[in-house]
């Protein structure tokens, strides 16, 4: 019986202790609950109640602090204080009153209200580009205390600074140093989304890391590496929609990346359905924004890989109409109408395109090129004559001219371009050698760890822009007018190998014309001039 009481008694204790807890519980809801309307209040009323918005929030703070229950709260308020002067574009005060978070005795402030402090910090100075700093507390945000793991906001900016520790090491060509960076910050977002399922941050920049993740593989030459790595991301944006379906730059990303895939898969079936997806997110995203040119020119491009030209002309036609000044429209445009043997509009394009690039020599070579395949001769000839005084040493204007000027019967013109011609090829051949000669010294000098001397080459002809077979013009990440550098030694290499394959181009359309100009029926190379 006596072990029958003890058994009894102890079960009322027990009943005692969860009744406790239940009422804790309770209690710290109902100050929860207080407190979060105190907090409330305080952020309507600190901006009014005082001629300067800063006398306000700190007359607030000042009474919240005089009651020792309330010193979170008066944390709080210091760091919308600081979120205020962030809306009002006082950034620089803004980081003071979160700096001195920093300054102050970190026992007055519970980890929770130094993590948040700590990761505003990280996002003012990661969008200063100040990319030490914004590692600096991101780390802090993250590692102050145990409950700090558990702020989604923060381990989504240390994974962004991550990511740019990655892409500073991918400029620098350490591949798989950027790979380790890219693989923390993968993990830092996904450990934010466990924190908080419905973290629109995390999941978004999960996505755009594995993009980065799958361009670098690429760039490498790993196939199978980019597309798995695209397939993640496409997934991590697709749980993004199931949150914000009428989110435009979600919808971006989806798109692209089937219209990736489709070209990694063109000609296969898996290919044709990854462009049939594209084509349907296209649609979606362009319903949203209607005059986004560089989605219209994307589907444009799109519709122009499944055939559908007439459709992939309208779309890159509304795009420049949008912006008219999209390089790669432009050029798209241009092309359209010679392939279409419609050179007068052809020529108002590459007429454009000479005016945002003037000294881009290959857009007047184009518009001579239309006007000779129209019979406009003399304002081909014209034309070839304006392109001679801007740039003397280009070989295929001073070709065209001499052809040009033996049709039209100008012997004397003849011979004076033939001896150019003759002279600029001379200076072309010459510098291909002395480039080769840099070349192998360079070669010699890295063997026997040393550097090399520069030949006495002078300054290198900054206006020379040769384009076709003797093209100057080194395309830098497959971008459209951007990334692009001028280099003598690129011409004279473009022009020994010409020169080597018999000039040699590939054929994209072949024109005929019944009439007696036996040049102007050319078939076009990829330059879209004659061959």
């Amino acid at each position: 019986e006596g072990g029958g009481e003890e058994e009894g008694e102890e079960e009322n204790e027990d009943n005692n202790v969860d009744d406790e807890d239940e009422l804790k519980s309770v209690i710290k809801e109902r100050r929860r609950a207080v407190t979060q309307f105190i907090v409330q209040a305080a952020k309507l009323i600190a901006p009014k109640i005082e001629k300067a918005f800063v006398d306000g929030f700190d007359y607030v703070i000042e009474q919240l602090r005089t009651s020792q229950d309330y010193m979170d709260v008066a944390s709080d308020m210091e760091i919308s204080k600081a979120v205020y002067f962030l809306k009002q574009k006082n950034v620089e005060e803004a980081k003071r009153t979160l700096l001195a978070f920093d300054k102050k005795d970190h026992k007055k402030h519970d980890a929770t209200t130094l993590s948040r402090a700590h990761t505003n910090l990280c996002f003012i100075y990661f969008l200063e580009g100040d990319y030490k700093n914004a590692d600096h507390y991101g780390t802090l945000s993250i590692k102050a205390d145990k409950g700090d793991r558990y702020n989604a906001k923060a381990l989504v900016n240390k994974g962004n600074c991550e990511m740019q520790k990655g892409k500073v090491l991918e400029d620098k060509e350490h591949f798989d140093e950027a790979r380790d960076q890219y693989e923390n910050a993968k993990e830092l977002y996904m450990e934010g989304i466990g924190v908080e399922a419905d973290c629109v941050e995390a999941i978004f920049n999960l996505g755009l890391c594995k993009r980065t993740m799958a361009r670098l593989e690429q760039r490498l030459g790993n196939m199978e590496e980019y597309k798995k790595q695209l397939r993640a991301a496409l997934q991590a944006f697709e749980k993004l929609y199931s949150i914000l379906p009428e989110s435009p730059e979600c919808n971006y990303n989806i798109a692209t990346i089937y219209d990736e895939l489709s070209a990694v898969g063109a000609g296969t079936q898996e290919g044709m359905e990854m462009m049939r997806k594209a084509s349907l997110w296209y649609k979606r995203l362009i319903a949203q924004v209607k005059s986004d040119a560089g989605v219209l020119a994307r589907y444009g491009n799109l519709l122009a890989r499944e055939d559908d030209e007439t459709m992939a002309y309208n779309f890159h036609l509304e795009s420049y109409r949008y912006y008219p000044v999209d390089m790669d429209v432009i050029s798209w445009l241009g092309a359209y109408f010679v392939k279409s043997e419609m050179y007068e509009k052809a020529m108002q394009y590459f007429q454009k395109a000479a005016q945002i690039q003037p000294k881009e020599v290959k857009w007047m070579l184009m518009v001579a090129s239309c006007h000779r395949r129209i019979g406009a001769y003399t304002q081909a000839l014209r034309t070839y004559e304006d392109i001679e005084k801007k740039h003397p040493d280009n070989i295929e204007c001073l070709n065209y001219l001499v052809r040009i000027c033996k049709e039209l019967g100008m012997k004397e013109k003849v011979s004076e371009y033939q001896n150019k011609l003759s002279k600029a090829e001379k200076n072309s051949q010459q510098l291909v050698m002395m480039t080769q000669q840099r070349m192998d010294e360079g070669a010699r000098a890295q063997q026997h760890g040393g550097f090399a001397e520069p030949s006495g080459m002078g300054g290198g002809r900054e206006n020379y822009q040769g384009y076709g077979e003797f093209n100057a013009m080194q395309d830098i990440g497959g971008g459209g007018g951007g990334g692009r550098i001028d280099t003598d030694s690129a011409a004279q290499r473009a022009v020994a190998e010409r020169a080597a394959q018999g000039g040699a181009k590939k054929v994209i359309k072949k024109g005929h014309k019944d009439d007696d100009d036996d040049w102007g029926d050319d078939e076009l190379g990829d330059d879209l001039l004659p061959m």
